[in-house]
């Protein structure tokens, strides 16, 4: 799948295409993670990107729930996953492990979301925007750079 296939289509919509056998969620996540390096890393868009993390689960994927193998972003806020550290988008909090899984971490996976990075989000997910030092600084609004994405978690 190129990946101009991928963004014209919603989650349902690669879903389908994973259910008649049209792509496969390696594929999808091949996708997934070109467009990450591409657009969401000049974006500041994304933290603790995992591809090979993400490969991996797509690659062994067993096809389940209604989004079957769609690659998919944690927020950074603290929701504890064993695969991904956290920050909650402050250096007090930076490369925070977790050795539980969280019951919505779960859930996302049961539905058939593959996770393979996090979002960015704004220092303890408090601030009207999402800008965090330890990020870098502001993610950027990608359809004007000028702006801000507004939100705890623009990313």
């Amino acid at each position: 799948m190129r990946t101009e296939e991928y963004e014209e289509r919603d989650g349902l919509g690669l879903a389908q295409l994973l259910a008649h056998n049209e792509t496969t969620p390696a594929e999808l996540m091949a996708c997934a993670l070109e467009l990450a390096s591409t657009r969401g890393t000049p974006l500041n868009a994304l933290t603790y990107v995992q591809p090979d993390t993400g490969r991996g689960l797509a690659a062994d994927w067993r096809q389940r729930g209604a989004f079957r193998g769609i690659p998919f972003i944690l927020k950074d806020s603290g929701l504890p996953s064993r695969r991904f550290p956290s920050s909650l988008g402050s250096h007090l909090f930076n490369d925070t492990a977790y050795d539980i899984e969280a019951t919505l971490a779960e859930r996302f996976e049961a539905s058939g979301l593959i996770p393979f990075a996090r979002s960015t989000v704004s220092e303890l997910c408090m601030g009207p925007s999402t800008e965090a030092r330890r990020n870098g600084g502001a993610t950027l609004n990608p359809r004007a750079l000028d702006r801000s994405v507004g939100g705890s978690s623009g990313g």
